[in-house]
């Protein structure tokens, strides 16, 4: 069996010695032979924490852009490559040697899936890079986002991402690839290993009429979408649609009384307030004069932009009269 790292195990190119010593320990206690090509954030620098000792004797660092590690017991060779700084600009799948035919070959390395014509400082791998590499399969690191699993001529090759998420920037089930290789083939799964989702969802309130009802909705709509250990993940929530009762005021004790049931939830409110402008219009008050002003500019463009600007001018305005100005998360 064989563990498969394509780079950036660390965050940074150097570490405390403690952090070290704990990657360490963790690799010690699994049987699998381990690979790792280090990438563009814990590249080969002169304090990498790859360089110092005490690295199971199961565990491969590849420290050169290309070398390969036969494994003759079970008839398979592991090709690889490392960052030696935070920028590669070539393709390391072109340093290859020609390949063992009667072998299982399995690439690991870091880099950046790019069009035919394109560049990157992280590595560029290119499609007919991997199909000209003969690779059985090729473990890639560097998009912290899965991919399916694809194929190049006969290379299989694939993205797991990262295998837990930081942040809303890394949203979804986050997982590995487990599975079985052979010549010319790979059979490979996606396995989840989230400890916590990150999620951004919008949830439409306009039929909701109080705090209560709210609360309600929101946690119907996570448990609903999320299923078992909803209650455990991170959320981000917009919430939008145009209400009947004003809760604008009432969204950071909603927020509170949430986050006494669920791990954490931030709520954002993009909400409008649903108004009869023609009514308001008809005010003899300076709130009417604005509203009148306001329709009129609306009537006068059909400019979409200009439009979206004026709804938007409306109903600060409209709250700022009400005193109820409130920051937005644009």
């Amino acid at each position: 069996d064989l563990l498969l790292i394509a780079g950036d195990l660390f965050e940074g190119a150097n570490h405390s010695r403690d952090i070290t010593r704990s990657v360490q320990e963790s690799l010690s206690k699994i049987p699998s032979r381990v690979f790792i090509a280090p990438g563009n954030h814990d590249y080969l620098a002169l304090d990498s924490p790859y360089l110092e000792t005490g690295w199971p004797a199961q565990v491969t660092i590849f420290k050169t852009a290309y070398e390969k590690v036969e494994l003759a017991d079970i008839n398979v060779t592991i090709h690889g490559g490392a960052f030696e700084s935070t920028f590669v600009e070539t393709s390391l799948l072109k340093q290859m040697q020609p390949l063992e035919k009667d072998k299982i070959n399995i690439g690991v390395f870091h880099g950046d899936l790019v069009g035919a014509n394109q560049g990157s400082p992280y590595h560029p791998i290119r499609e007919q890079d991997i199909a000209d590499s003969g690779l059985d399969y090729l473990a890639l690191g560097h998009i912290h986002k899965r991919s399916p699993v694809k194929r190049a001529g006969n290379t299989a090759y694939a993205y797991p991402g990262a295998p837990d998420g930081r942040g809303f920037d890394e949203t979804g089930l986050k997982g590995v690839y487990v599975g079985e290789i052979s010549r010319g083939r790979a059979d490979m799964v996606f396995r989840p290993t989230s400890s916590r989702l990150y999620e951004i969802v919008e949830i439409d309130g306009s039929t909701i009429q109080s705090q209560t009802e709210a609360e309600v909705a929101i946690k119907e709509f996570l448990k609903n979408k999320y299923g078992e250990g909803w209650q455990n993940n991170f959320y981000r929530v917009r919430m939008i649609g145009t209400l009947e009762v004003n809760l604008s005021f009432l969204w950071p004790a909603i927020e509170a009384k949430l986050s006494e049931e669920l791990h954490y939830i931030r709520l954002i409110d993009e909400t409008s307030l649903a108004l009869n402008l023609e009514e308001l219009a008809k005010e003899n008050s300076l709130m009417g004069s604005f509203v009148r002003r306001m329709l009129e500019r609306q009537e006068a463009t059909d400019n979409p932009q200009e439009l979206v600007e004026i709804k938007k001018a409306l109903e600060y305005g409209l709250e700022a009269f009400r005193g109820e100005v409130r920051l937005r998360d644009y």
